[in-house]
């Protein structure tokens, strides 16, 4: 599993020209705390210790601060990682200080062209908001990930921000890329021919100007994700990941010497026992780590010896009329739901049917149902829509079909 989403708000402050939420989604109330503390520990009786729950929504930072904190701590309690994915625009740095002291392990940060943020015409001109958003996470004990949306707006600057991430990968952990997909709310609907997985793949090569063999690792299905590890020392980078025979022999000694490894998180410390006690798998390890270094030796020059680890990841996502049944069932970045963990992309599919269904609790003997559409509880399950809210509290395609309403027919 690579990791779970936990959507405490529906809520946002922006309107994204391609957005996952639903028509319908600005309208349901906040989920309650006890609620979500239940949803949490789905998530552990799931995945066990070590899983990355993604606290996010709408923007999570919408929801008061102490919640926040309370649900950073309850993850923490019972051992897994938490993430706060947010655009960042209330995400200040006293409230990521407040997280983390609570127990918050990442913050993402989403940051591109859909957004359409007033004053950055260009995803070049959004690194200056890129940069502001590393200087109020650094130094806070969290790692710092990015997310870029990949659209035709954007396509032809893509190798541009992966230099940019390539030159700040001391400050960063992950920086992950999601294809346009035709589910939510979003007007942009479908992505155009430019946008493909080798497409998206090969501007990132030309960006970090380093290989990308995604080939010899696979995150779920493999026409979902894409991902590498690069190591980065000034302005070169290499993949660790190159030498296809190390990477499977090396995957062979750990499976036959992991045992129960538990949580996920030892995975590492563990696969390198299983190399140490291999002496010619050993030496091999060392020698592709050496021929890395050799390819990076003038990068190490400009960072003074300094290397840095960066993860890359490409983000196929289905388009909501198009799920392919195959991909859903090997899906590794769910959303936990009142039914228990399925497939974003599905969830993305069938998010108001999702969103609106009586969620119940237990207090003692007694079971309880709660509405998003009324924000209640009550001793019976109601599964109502809720009312039709005003242009105000509209977004996406909902809103464009509102005010187009209200124009009246060209002419008129």
């Amino acid at each position: 599993m690579a990791c779970v989403s936990l959507e405490v708000t529906q809520r946002c402050n922006l309107d994204c020209t391609l957005c996952y939420l639903s028509e319908r989604a600005e309208m349901a109330h906040d989920v309650p705390l006890d609620i979500l503390f239940d949803r949490i520990e789905m998530v552990a009786r799931h995945y066990g210790a070590g899983t990355s729950i993604q606290i996010s929504g709408g923007d999570p930072t919408l929801r008061p601060l102490p919640d926040l904190v309370a649900i950073c701590a309850k993850i923490r309690t019972l051992g897994m990682r938490s993430c706060l994915m947010t655009n960042g625009i209330l995400a200040t740095r006293e409230m990521l200080e407040s997280l983390s002291r609570a127990g918050l392990d990442d913050v993402a940060f989403h940051v591109d062209l859909t957004q359409e943020r007033t004053g950055f015409p260009t995803e070049e001109s959004l690194n200056s908001v890129r940069s502001a958003y590393i200087e109020r996470a650094k130094g806070l004990g969290v790692r710092i990930l990015f997310n870029t949306t990949v659209f035709d707006g954007n396509i032809g600057e893509l190798p541009s921000v992966a230099r940019y991430f390539r030159d700040r990968a001391a400050d960063l952990a992950l920086v992950s890329f999601q294809m346009q997909a035709d589910t939510g709310r979003g007007v942009a609907g479908a992505r155009s021919a430019a946008i493909t997985k080798d497409s998206v793949t090969q501007a990132l090569a030309s960006g970090f100007e380093a290989d990308f063999p995604y080939q010899n690792i696979q995150i779920g299905h493999r026409d979902c994700n894409r991902y590498t590890v690069l190591l980065v020392a000034g302005q070169k980078a290499s993949s660790i990941f190159g030498d296809r025979n190390l990477v499977a022999d090396i995957f062979r000694a750990f499976d036959e010497t992991k045992g129960d490894v538990a949580p996920y998180t030892a995975i590492p410390r563990a696969t390198l026992r299983s190399v140490v006690r291999r002496p010619i798998l050993a030496l091999r390890t060392l020698a592709h780590g050496a021929g890395l270094l050799w390819q990076m030796r003038g990068g190490l020059v400009q960072s003074r010896g300094k290397v840095s680890r960066l993860s890359v990841l490409v983000h196929n996502f289905m388009d909501a009329e198009e799920l392919i049944a195959e991909r859903c069932a090997s899906c590794v970045f769910m959303v936990m739901t009142a039914d228990g963990p399925m497939s974003m992309c599905a969830h993305n599919a069938e998010r108001d049917m999702r969103l609106f269904s009586p969620a119940s609790i237990h207090t003692g003997d007694s079971q309880r149902w709660w509405s998003a559409a009324t924000g209640k509880f009550t001793d019976r399950p109601d599964g109502q829509l809720p009312d039709v809210v005003s242009i105000k509290r509209m977004k996406g395609r909902q809103r464009r079909a509102a005010l187009a309403a209200r124009r009246g027919p060209p002419g008129q």
